[in-house]
């Protein structure tokens, strides 16, 4: 079981604005694209997710500190695994030193944070209109761009043509490939609904201390009854699968089951959550599933707006660089010992070097009304 052990059930920085000298020099960011080897998936073994993500503890409260201390000027921050460096971009040089004093290395671009997510917003209102060949679109701090990915065929040309007219700071990556949801419809380890199987993310307690586990909403959607090797686990509390989110919640029924703060990660012993904190672009994470195990990669991608076709189109999701296959839906992942959020869905699969999107679960643990479990 992922998120939980198995008994008798569930045992389920800154300072103050230094001006720039004259001779400071700052490397200018670019909103063209990156090369094909820059952009390439970054895949890791569970000892490298492990290391990195040691070094990496830091990096969220980093970021939302210099997030505060430049305001308007921040235009957001990526982690580049190969310098092992924080990047921050950001438009006013007068920050270059509070950047650099928290251990950052800056980048000079041309639109604020605010201005990118201001130009996704106008693009997440073409959604009713977005063919299923559209299939994600993003802000990408590094290139200082709003990414649309879709598959090159006329509704998504014109639909890109619209999009582009609605702002100059959009730029498209024709791809062949589209994204799905990893619910499975076969019975097996893990948590079955119905016909459909699904995996456990984190136990998680309500206000009253009542015992659930946050999943993926599409998981929970139909609600009903949830069963762990043919017995009840528990019962659908909550299921959202919209623009709103992915994420559900199940009430733990099973009298003798404990909610505990592991991650399964088959050979390598439990991980133990410790806290919530999020995990910036670049930074490495690792996910757990009942179909494909625990494999790992990094953060590519936040806030992405995911075009999953039939009209279910979910904003907010995170991107990374790990595979999943189908079965997969609702596990952890989980950045150190942070837990980060659910597994939504996927493009491709492990076969071909797969990418993933979870659900971030701070917000999901939020509009559920539950505190996810710490050790």
């Amino acid at each position: 079981m992922i998120g939980v052990t198995l008994s008798a059930g569930i045992t389920v920085i800154a300072t103050a604005n230094q001006s720039p000298v004259a001779h400071e020099t700052v490397e200018v960011g670019s909103s063209t694209p990156l090369d094909s080897a820059a952009r390439e998936d970054v895949r890791l073994t569970p000892g490298e997710a492990s290391t990195r993500g040691r070094e990496e503890a830091d990096l969220g409260k980093t970021v939302d500190a210099l997030r505060r201390k430049v305001g308007s000027a921040y235009a957001g921050a990526w982690y580049d695994s190969a310098k092992r460096k924080l990047m921050v971009g950001i438009i006013d040089r007068l920050y270059i030193g509070d950047v650099r004093a928290a251990g950052a290395e800056p980048r000079m671009m041309k639109n604020n944070l605010a201005g990118l997510y201001g130009q996704k917003t106008r693009l997440d209102r073409l959604a009713a209109s977005a063919p299923p060949t559209v299939s994600a679109w993003y802000v990408d701090p590094a290139t200082n761009s709003v990414v649309i990915e879709a598959r090159k065929e006329p509704a998504a040309e014109a639909f890109v043509d619209k999009a582009k007219g609605s702002g100059e700071l959009v730029r498209i990556e024709w791809t062949d490939r589209g994204p799905r949801v990893l619910a499975d419809v076969v019975g097996g380890r893990g948590y079955t609904i119905g016909d459909s199987r699904c995996s456990i993310g984190f136990a998680a307690t309500g206000p009253a201390g009542t015992k659930h586990f946050v999943t993926a909403g599409h998981c929970t959607a139909a609600g009903g009854l949830v069963l762990s090797d043919g017995l009840e686990l528990g019962r659908v509390n909550a299921g959202t699968f919209d623009t709103d989110g992915d994420f559900g919640l199940v009430d733990v029924t099973d009298p003798a089951a404990q909610a505990t703060p592991s991650v399964d990660t088959r050979d390598g012993g439990p991980i133990t959550v410790t806290g919530t904190e999020p995990a910036p672009i670049g930074a490495s994470v690792c996910r757990s599933g009942v179909a494909s195990g625990f494999r790992c990669g990094e953060i590519t991608g936040i806030d992405e707006t995911v075009n999953y076709g039939d009209g279910k189109i979910v904003r907010g999701l995170t991107r990374t660089s790990v595979c999943a296959e189908p079965g997969d839906s609702g596990g952890p992942f989980v950045s150190g010992t942070q837990a980060q959020g659910v597994t939504s869905g996927g493009i491709g699969d492990c076969a071909s070097n797969g990418s993933t999107f979870f659900q971030p679960i701070v917000e999901a643990a939020t509009k559920l009304g539950v505190s996810v479990v710490t050790g």
